[in-house]
């Protein structure tokens, strides 16, 4: 599920300066701008263009401080999640490339836009390039995401042994690279007006009009830290992403990630059943347990900074991630209803 990699070249190769437009989405955001403005660099050839969304802290203010341009999200009740704001900051945006980044995103140097662009111009300048930044924590709760954003990953089914045909693949959402003639040709976020998570229907787009779409892992170049408000915060996040993603994931795919997560539950069970019999039993069960957690640790470690404990403890994670999935089902079948950043969201 997990064998092929796909990282951001570090081709010398170099595309000429940077003239970018960034579009950044920001709903009260104000703890996070700072920290991504302050990682984009300062290169004249990088328009950053903020679309404020309605926020009741201070976001206008400090990314203004910081030198960004900061337009006003008009309402529309017809659009879900943050493509209204995206489609809109495109109309803003005066460079030819177009990067969509959320405001929970750092870049990791003042190269990292550059790196980018020139794995951009590798695939032809053309077409959609998506990247799932490397997740930083801080706090121990934070660790629970290890699972989610594994499983984010490996469902898009890019980084199989068995590669998904093209047409299959959708796009991961916190960073997208793209030039503004396939942006308005395929419509972009506009396609996606209606979705909570906006990566199928754009990348669905691009493909109808056999533009290519290609996915990237973001270790080394672009992090991001979701959800450090608290429990609330990352319940809410995981349950609004995970259940809407799992409708669009092959649902082959689907059934071998639960497979997998169901092996780490027999892995402690077995352990279990094995205190009464031969200690050579327990010997076993114990050495299945751990291979599981080494493997599970070096696959999350691809993802972000997540603790060895944390792969100790994967049954935990497994139970975590039905509880949140159920929860999500129930959210998304039953209730017809998510909450998001203060607001609810009617499905």
């Amino acid at each position: 599920m997990y064998t092929r990699r796909a990282v951001i070249s570090n081709s010398e190769k170099d595309s000429g300066q940077t003239a970018v437009s960034v579009i950044i989405p920001a709903r009260n955001e104000v703890e996070n701008l700072p920290k991504l403005l302050n990682s984009i660099g300062e290169e004249q050839e990088i328009e950053v263009v903020i679309m404020d969304d309605g926020s009741t802290d201070d976001t206008p203010d400090v990314a203004r401080y910081h030198g960004a341009s900061v337009y006003t999200v008009k309402n529309n009740d017809t659009w879900q999640g943050k493509s209204h704001a995206c489609w809109q900051g495109s109309q803003f945006a005066s460079h030819n490339l177009l990067m969509f980044v959320d405001a929970d995103v750092q870049f990791t140097n003042g190269y990292s836009i550059q790196r980018i662009v020139n794995q951009y111009y590798l695939q032809g300048a053309k077409g959609l390039l998506s990247i799932q930044p490397y997740h930083k924590i801080k706090k121990l709760y934070e660790n629970i995401s290890a699972i989610f954003n594994l499983m984010t990953i490996v469902g898009m089914n890019k980084f199989s042994i068995i590669k998904s045909s093209n047409k299959e693949q959708s796009a991961f959402g916190p960073v997208i690279l793209t030039n503004k003639r396939d942006y308005e040709l395929t419509q972009g976020h506009l396609k996606a007006k209606d979705q909570i998570i906006e990566g199928f229907a754009i990348s669905k787009a691009y493909h109808d009009y056999d533009l290519p779409v290609k996915l990237y892992e973001g270790q080394g170049v672009v992090n991001f830290r979701m959800y450090p408000q608290g429990y609330k915060a990352l319940l809410e996040g995981w349950s609004k992403h995970f259940a809407l993603g799992s409708q669009v994931t092959k649902k082959s795919t689907l059934t071998f990630v639960f497979l997998w997560l169901f092996g780490s539950l027999v892995t402690i069970l077995a352990v279990i059943f094995s205190i009464n019999l031969d200690p050579l039993y327990m010997i076993l069960a114990i050495i299945f347990y751990f291979i599981y957690a080494l493997q599970f640790h070096l696959f999350i470690r691809r993802t972000g900074n997540f603790s060895l404990i944390t792969s100790i403890c994967h049954p935990v994670l497994f139970i975590c991630f039905v509880v949140i999935f159920i929860k999500s089902w129930l959210d998304i079948n039953v209730f017809k209803r998510i909450h998001w950043k203060g607001r609810k969201i009617d499905l």
